[in-house]
């Protein structure tokens, strides 16, 4: 099992897929993320490929302060073996001694959590849904 990070194309039906995954399933959500990642020069889309398989996508744009993760998606059969923990380490590595900032709900907040996020509640952002700021320093030398 040989692990690449490649560019992704984010109008490749898979890696849309994926996206739509992140994305919690709204198709307008889709298509202007679609877009963003086509047309923003400060927004990155990356993809995890196993064995000529997609395996996973990360997205991010870059600030002078702080790398913002966009979306995160691990294909079903690859859940759970370190795929979004290699995309994680992949953004990080590309700049290096930034931030890592997101935005998720509670299902995916353990996977922050886990990969050494520290997380603060942002409360009810929509009815019924609480959602969590995720952050990740990068070590002080």
């Amino acid at each position: 099992m040989a692990l690449q990070t490649v560019p992704a194309d984010p109008s490749d039906s898979g890696v849309a897929d994926l996206l739509f995954t992140a994305i919690g399933g709204d198709r307008s959500r889709l298509a202007a993320a679609v877009r963003r990642y086509r047309d923003d020069s400060a927004a990155h889309l990356i993809a995890a490929v196993i064995d000529d398989e997609l395996a996973g996508v990360a997205g991010y744009s870059v600030s002078e302060k702080h790398i913002g993760l966009l979306h995160i998606a691990t294909r079903e059969s690859h859940r759970r073996n370190g795929i979004g923990r290699s995309l994680l380490a992949e953004i990080r590595s590309r700049i290096p001694g930034r931030s890592v900032l997101a935005e998720t709900d509670r299902d995916s907040l353990a996977f922050y959590l886990a990969t050494g996020f520290e997380a603060v509640s942002l409360g009810q952002k929509y009815p019924g849904v609480e959602r969590f700021e995720v952050r990740w320093a990068p070590p002080s030398d």
